[in-house]
């Protein structure tokens, strides 16, 4: 038996505050190693009060790191215990299905060496999604592409947010079956690695540049690069489910909405009003987000709705642009007048 160590690049207060409530009620995850990442002082010292609050929590510290994504790189060499299988955990999975570290550890163990990570079935997640329109309960009318940038499922806040609202009905309904897909090999393919399972002894076979260079995009590096040199691709299991937040291309969309708060709602728990806060955003970079969003994804409104055993389609489809269009006019950026402010 290996211990369960879930390891977490810390961190922002808001998500991790939802976060501690699945993993230490979790009694299949032994232990939580956050990895001290954070961006300001308040996020830090957060860290050390979740620390004292269990002995399941330890922070793992790195000199010069800086709250950069390069600066998670150096981290993996922490994880090279031979007795351990680890699971990378984004700070904002804001979702974890009942048993989560005992069923992704005990499919991984069955498999182990025909394998390299393993991931769980994540709710906004590009590539995740497509398996979600193309082999689950899912009607997705928007096209998606089988691509971890792909303009729907990795940048729009709009289509985002649908699919948040869509899973979060099917999960206080207790009605998770759509979303499950069989278990689908990823090979040659980047994968956005929000939630992946891995080997100790499997580290621990290369060198820390070999794993993870420290000039590298992680992500990139270990769940396309890693598996295609050490002949071992990655896997999705399809029947184990989390979700995911927000990339930062939907963060700022997502947080004007009621987002968050329906997942501390979802986990029994009340939030902090102040976590759904949005900085001011200057008007050239609300409006080249804008633009971005527009020109690659054109007017489509998001289209998701659940199938019936049959293929019918149940609910009504998702109205959510109006609501992300809004929050940019509050944050004194007005997409009417975007053709205007091109000229200026």
């Amino acid at each position: 038996m290996h211990k369960v160590i879930v390891v977490t690049a810390a961190g922002r207060r808001k998500y991790l505050e939802l976060l501690k409530h699945y993993i230490l009620n979790e009694d299949s995850i032994d232990a939580w190693h956050l990895w001290e990442n954070c961006r300001n002082d308040a996020d830090r010292a957060y860290l050390y009060e979740l620390e004292r609050s269990s002995t399941k929590v330890s922070i793992i510290t790195m000199p010069g790191s800086d709250g950069t994504n390069r600066s998670v790189n150096r981290f993996y060499v922490k994880c090279r215990d031979p007795n351990a299988f680890y699971i990378k955990m984004d700070d904002d999975i804001v979702y974890i299905s009942q048993g989560f570290g005992r069923r992704l550890y005990e499919k991984a163990l069955n498999e182990k060496e025909k394998f390299s990570w393993w991931s769980p079935l994540v709710i906004n997640n590009a590539l995740c999604t497509w398996l979600l329109k193309y082999h689950g309960f899912i009607h997705i009318g928007n096209a998606l592409s089988a691509q971890a940038g792909c303009v729907f499922g990795w940048r729009s806040p709009e289509f985002s947010q649908a699919l948040h609202e869509l899973f979060l009905q099917a999960a206080s309904e207790g009605h998770l079956s759509p979303f499950r897909v069989p278990d689908f090999e990823v090979s040659l393919s980047r994968f956005s690695i929000n939630c992946i399972g891995f080997f100790g002894d499997f580290v621990a076979r290369f060198t820390e540049a070999e794993f993870c260079p420290p000039h590298v995009d992680d992500e990139e590096w270990i769940s396309a690069v890693l598996p295609s040199r050490s002949g071992k691709p990655g896997r999705i299991l399809g029947d184990i489910l989390v979700s995911h937040f927000s990339y930062f291309t939907q963060e700022r969309g997502l947080l004007a909405s009621d987002i968050l708060e329906k997942y501390y709602r979802l986990a029994g728990l009340s939030m902090d009003p102040s976590y759904g806060y949005l900085s001011k955003e200057s008007l050239k970079v609300g409006l080249r987000r804008w633009l971005l969003n527009r020109l690659l994804g054109g007017e489509q409104k998001p289209d998701i709705r659940l199938m019936g055993p049959h293929g019918d389609l149940v609910g009504k489809q998702s109205k959510t642009s109006a609501l992300i269009l809004k929050s940019s006019a509050d944050d004194g950026f007005d997409p009417a007048n975007a053709a205007l402010l091109m000229d200026e």
